[in-house]
């Protein structure tokens, strides 16, 4: 199937291209809502956890850069999910008239949301100038991670647009699930201030570890913990392969049901 995946490159990303121009084309400020949506997030959280809540980030880092940061990594994962969930029924009609693989779309659904994330990580660098920060990009670090937890995503993105197929509500239970993730990921805060004794749990939490790890690198600067980091990678892996293995299972059984 890989082999496939590759000789149909193109397509996938004409239709990651054509999913970004649907998204945005019909609106009024058009990509500009994939800068808006994240930032007003950051201010409003911002505003609601440092000024009621005194939530604190990493020291020396302003709340909300803090927060926007790890929003951007956070955003990439979850808006993924939640258009690779649909990304098969959404398509029912093109599914039926042309042939491809189809494994395609929830591909093209996970790669069209990287544009969101550039304009982010635009919209970041902005606010660091604003602030007068001083990020540290590295990509032999930073690159490496977002590697980590495209494929992590690419993985889920497989299982949960397989599942929907076959059950319609998997999308909405989707977004409920990446509702209670979001709170228990270090979002809003840093690992460091998880209770010590729950901290080890933290360690299976990929995309938590993997936003937490790049916001340090970014912002303070910190190295990678390189003991987190191979775990990670060793969870992205095997998700990814299951969430190949159970797209390839379940396929057969698309055409029964759509």
């Amino acid at each position: 199937m890989y082999k496939k995946l590759i000789l149909y490159s193109n397509l996938t990303i004409a239709l990651a291209w054509r999913d970004v121009r649907v998204r945005y084309q019909l609106s009024v400020l058009g990509l500009y809502w994939a800068i808006i949506n994240p930032l007003l997030m950051a201010i409003i959280w911002s505003f609601v956890f440092s000024y009621i809540f005194r939530a604190t980030g990493l020291n020396g880092i302003p709340y909300v850069v803090f927060l926007f940061c790890g929003l951007t990594y956070w955003n990439l994962f979850a808006n993924s999910l939640s258009n690779a969930a649909t990304s098969l029924t959404g398509n029912a009609m093109l599914l039926s008239k042309v042939y491809f693989p189809r494994i395609i779309l929830p591909t093209a659904a996970v790669i069209a949301r990287l544009v969101d994330f550039a304009f982010s990580m635009l919209v970041l660098v902005l606010i660091i100038w604003y602030y007068n920060l001083t990020p540290v990009w590295d990509p032999l670090v930073l690159l490496p991670l977002l590697a980590i937890e495209f494929f992590y995503t690419l993985g889920l993105a497989y299982i949960v647009a397989s599942l929907n197929v076959l059950y319609r509500d998997v999308a909405q239970l989707v977004n409920i699930i990446l509702m209670f993730w979001l709170y228990l990921s270090p979002i809003f805060y840093i690992l460091e201030q998880v209770p010590e004794k729950i901290r080890s749990y933290f360690a299976y939490n990929t995309i938590g570890l993997l936003v937490d790890m790049q916001r340090n690198v970014l912002l303070a600067g910190d190295g990678a913990n390189w003991h987190l980091v191979l775990i990670s990678l060793l969870i992205s892996i095997g998700v990814f392969i299951l969430g190949w293995l159970v797209f390839h299972w379940l396929e057969p059984l698309f055409a029964e049901v759509m």
